[in-house]
């Protein structure tokens, strides 16, 4: 086979189903591959959203989304997505095309070194030079995508060699020699965290993005909270891992958190971070989070680069967060936990109840449209049908983690680390496709939608199953935000008081949907965006001055959080 036969018949034989990309020049031998072989293959309208939807496919499914892209500029579309992939954890393999070999560092048409640029963004990339390395090099970049701390890799493929014959026999490739010492595992370390656990009056379990991702994580997390009876609270990225109707879940912390899971965070004696990496929308100014605290820090990461990068802990744990769950309830000791803890469970609860009659209010929906009335309408239509929950990023994005109920891991895509803007659709797409029996709800400003719209494309010709709620305050609702809280109330290029017509476009693409001004129009669409599994576009005029809180302002800590009504 030549190389690009060979390309292919690596990624069937792996099961791969579909790809993900956009052809062009230094990759038409590859796509000629692809047609002659009958390999699944999904056309994006844009090679960013080609990533971003084989990141939501790799959210939903915990297998590497694979994406294709020609050279230069096919290939820089993908820079975003593969960064968005790198701080989510996601696994992806990046295949793209390069110039000949024999032009390579000569300005050639549509030449551009991306695995220089890529290496930042990276767990590694490849340039394959010779036909006997390029099985190797797919081996074990494939492998590489999900082993230990999963991410995307690139693989940079010559167009020459997509033509030229690969030997049966391939060497085995210089490979990537890992130098590290033993890891510092959660076999050896709970004993030391049961004694820590002890001396607590005011413990946290605080589980990140790393428990989602980490295979059996949510069932040996649901394990050992209840056998123990700690307080559990989550980053936005932990959505879904743990129920969130627990009595012992506290909720989102972090800028945008629940009063309670922030004020737990802020006043805790022991801190028990497990598949968290203490970035600063979650533990805001470092220096003033220890300051004065007398609390243990415990932290457990397959990733020891995360560890103490932040915070420096007190016990230190380098290990996948379901084995870390099992040894400690295998290792399970006779004391009461619970008991000991019934004064700290008691004012974390009376601050839930407080906040619990705040969010009643705001979900009852009026013609005001308030998002978070918006969102809980929605979360309840759709419950009991395990809905996997897709966000763009913004005001939206927040609304949706603080008011819509998921119910299973890995059910909720939203952009964590790198926060981009434009990563809804393509995301729901790839979530349609990994689940095609489940609903997908997708709630996207109108700001973000302007950014991949042109993704109506797939959406409509694949007949996903995905909801569309756009929420519509002609603005970028979360700078715009900042702007009035921060900025004297200086709209500097916030307002986009001049949207389109979302559903004229969405019928331009063959789309149904339609517009709710007010409460009566929003039930009925609900209703109408319920009656098939077919794309449905619900445009939704929200209040234009609702603002998201709580809030906890840049470089503040959990103790400046900002609520009214609190």
């Amino acid at each position: 086979m030549n190389g690009a036969a060979t390309v292919i018949q690596f990624l069937k034989d792996k099961g791969v189903n579909p790809a993900f990309g956009y052809p062009g020049g230094s990759v038409i031998v590859l796509y000629d591959a692809i047609f002659q072989m009958n390999f699944p293959h999904i056309l994006t309208r844009h090679e960013q959203g080609a990533v971003h939807a084989a990141e939501g496919y790799a959210k939903v499914t915990g297998r590497p989304g694979v994406v294709f892209a020609t050279s230069g500029p096919g290939a820089t579309n993908l820079v975003t997505g593969i960064a968005d992939a790198y701080l989510d954890s996601v696994p992806i393999l990046a295949i793209t095309g390069a110039v000949a070999r024999s032009s390579i560092g000569k300005d050639a048409f549509q030449e551009a070194d991306i695995t220089g640029i890529t290496q930042p963004i990276t767990k590694y990339n490849y340039l394959v030079m010779s036909p006997e390395d390029l099985l190797p090099t797919l081996e074990e970049a494939w492998n590489l995508t999900t082993e230990g701390r999963p991410g995307p890799v690139l693989v940079n493929i010559p167009k020459d060699l997509f033509l030229a014959e690969i030997p049966e026999c391939n060497g085995k490739g210089e490979g990537v020699i890992l130098h590290r010492p033993p890891r510092k595992a959660a076999a050896n370390r709970v004993p030391r965290v049961y004694e820590a656990l002890r001396k607590s009056k005011k413990p946290l379990l605080l589980v990140g993005g790393g428990v989602v991702i980490s295979e059996g994580g949510s069932d040996a997390l649901k394990q050992f909270s209840e056998k123990v009876g700690i307080p559990v609270a989550g980053t936005m990225m932990a959505k879904g891992v743990f129920d969130e109707r627990n009595p012992n879940y506290l909720g989102m912390v972090g800028m945008h958190g629940i009063p309670q899971a922030n004020t737990a965070i802020g006043k805790c004696d022991l801190l028990l971070s497990v598949g968290c990496r203490f970035s600063d929308r979650i533990i805001g100014n470092p220096e003033k989070f220890n300051t004065g605290a007398s609390r243990t820090v415990i932290h457990v990461d397959i990733d020891p680069a995360e560890i103490g990068k932040n915070i420096r802990p007190d016990i230190e744990i380098e290990d996948d967060a379901s084995n870390f769950f099992r040894c400690m309830t295998e290792a399970l000791p006779g004391d009461d936990f619970a008991s000991q803890w019934t004064e700290w469970r008691e004012e974390l609860s009376e601050k839930a109840e407080r906040y619990a009659k705040i969010r009643e209010k705001l979900h009852q929906l009026d013609d005001r449209l308030l998002p978070e009335a918006v969102v809980s309408a929605v979360s309840k239509a759709y419950e009991g049908t395990n809905p996997i929950l897709v966000t763009d990023v913004g005001q939206q994005q927040i609304f949706a983690a603080q008011h819509f109920i998921v119910e299973s891991n890995r059910s909720f895509l939203t952009s964590g680390g790198l926060g981009t803007m434009g990563t809804g659709l393509p995301y729901a797409i790839g979530a349609a496709i990994a689940a095609p029996d489940r609903p997908v709800i997708l709630f996207v400003g109108d700001g973000g939608l302007q950014m991949t719209i042109q993704e109506f494309g797939p959406l409509q010709s694949l007949g996903l199953n995905v909801k569309v709620i756009i929420m519509d305050n002609q603005q970028l609702g979360m700078v715009r935000q900042w702007q009035e809280l921060f900025y004297g109330k200086r709209y500097s290029q916030t307002i986009l008081d001049n949207n389109p017509n979302f559903i004229q476009i969405a019928d331009a693409y063959g789309i149904k949907g339609g517009r709710a001004t007010n409460a009566t129009e929003f039930t009925e669409q609900i209703e109408k965006m319920k009656e098939n599994n077919n794309p449905y576009i619900l445009h939704t005029m929200l209040d234009v001055k609702e603002l998201v809180y709580p809030m906890i302002p840049a470089g503040k800590n959990p103790e400046d959080m900002m609520m009214p009504g609190m």
